[in-house]
């Protein structure tokens, strides 16, 4: 069951219980386009048959968002596919916009929904200027109330935050959002954010579980690494930050990388996520799947303890 949550008040699940046998997966990725690739990637994660498709901004290149919407028709039941919204979909009349928020039921381009166990928020961190993020802005307000009230939630065992415009990146067409990064980051460490899926990047980038460094400036942001392992975080408390803008559009190159990201990738494809309880422990799983031939081109694995709330 999914419970949307557009703005305010909170609307929170009356039948929202710890069920100790919840189980789904939901996939990613952004930087679609209308091509072939992307079309490679749809049918990749019609594959994987996810109970939620997360869509990263970027949608279409065209003119009009009609392309992407017919493209991603197969994945496309009531409610399973979220949506993002990137600089692309941000013409001069708002007209794909406005046609991404109707069509998916969207009354705001920030909201935020819950499904078994997993608390989602979806910001909209494209151009400021059109959708204001910065701190004291209504998305500002609305990503700290629901921050604070998914946090003190005893059926919430995991938050995951989906936007655009990367908080941390390593040396490619684009560097991590400073404003984004000073004015979100800090939330996510004080209210439990697990991991942050970002695009604008055409290629694939994971970082460590980090903490808000706020001695670090821009352009090179360097946080703290909480957890310091390639693939495997047992009780992290940090976020991990990844980039899955991978979705068709031409990939960017890497002209290097930071200490912080610890998997990078020039691929197209999409993240496959899977959220698990077992008898000891509360498990969330993630892979990167590439196009060509579906191979896994990285993996980790959270793990929390059971009855920890």
């Amino acid at each position: 069951m999914i419970v949307c949550t557009y703005g305010f008040p909170y609307a929170e699940s009356k039948e929202a219980t710890k069920d100790l046998n919840q189980e789904f997966n939901f996939v990613a990725a952004g930087e679609f386009g209308c091509g072939d690739e992307a079309n490679r990637t749809i049918k990749g994660m019609i594959n994987k048959d996810p109970e939620i498709v997360i869509a990263l901004g970027d949608l279409s290149y065209n003119k009009s968002a009609e392309c992407w919407i017919t493209s991603v028709m197969p994945l496309d039941d009531p409610g399973r596919v979220k949506i993002s919204i990137g600089d692309h979909d941000l013409t001069k009349k708002m007209v794909k916009y406005n046609d991404y928020l109707q069509h998916f039921n969207l009354t705001k381009p920030y909201y935020s929904f819950d499904y078994q166990n997993v608390h989602f928020l979806a910001m909209a961190s494209a151009k400021n200027s059109v959708i204001p993020y910065k701190y004291g802005s209504d998305q500002y307000n609305f990503v700290e109330e629901d921050l604070t009230r998914a946090h003190n939630n005893k059926n919430i065992d995991w938050i995951i935050v989906y936007s655009f415009r990367p908080f941390y990146s390593s040396l490619t067409e684009h560097l991590g959002e400073p404003d984004l990064t000073d004015t979100y980051h800090p939330l996510f460490d004080k209210y439990g954010v697990d991991v942050v899926l970002q695009a604008h990047n055409h290629n694939y980038q994971r970082t460590f579980p980090l903490i808000y460094n706020e001695s670090s400036f821009f352009p090179l942001y360097y946080p703290e690494i909480s957890y310091k392992d390639n693939t495997t975080y047992k009780e992290p408390n940090a976020p991990i930050f990844i980039i899955v803008g991978t979705g068709g559009a031409e990939l960017h190159s890497f002209a290097g990388t930071v200490p912080y990201v610890v998997k990078q990738l020039e691929d197209h494809g999409f993240l496959n996520v899977d959220v698990k309880n077992s008898k000891k422990e509360l498990r969330l799983s993630g892979t990167f799947y590439e196009n060509t031939g579906m191979n896994r081109q990285d993996q980790f694995v959270i793990t929390k303890n059971r009855f920890r709330n």
